[in-house]
């Protein structure tokens, strides 16, 4: 009986296709979406106190907690 002929691994059959592989870190991924809610609470934060709006009336939940 003969072995199978040895295999690496790491060697696929064919090249990767760079384009079609996304490559991203998590934790990148992850601080790039809370720097995003930073901005827009700090856009909304901006807008409210240039426009006098009360934040509190238009949080939700706020209403009942400050009845």
């Amino acid at each position: 009986m003969r072995l199978p002929a040895h295999r690496s691994p790491y060697g696929l059959d064919g090249p990767l296709d760079g384009g079609a592989t996304a490559l991203a870190r998590p934790y990148l991924v992850a601080h790039e979406q809370e720097r995003a809610r930073q901005r827009r609470r700090r856009i909304a934060l901006v807008l409210a106190a240039d426009l006098g709006i009360d934040l509190d009336q238009h949080l939700i939940g706020a209403r009942e907690v400050a009845a």
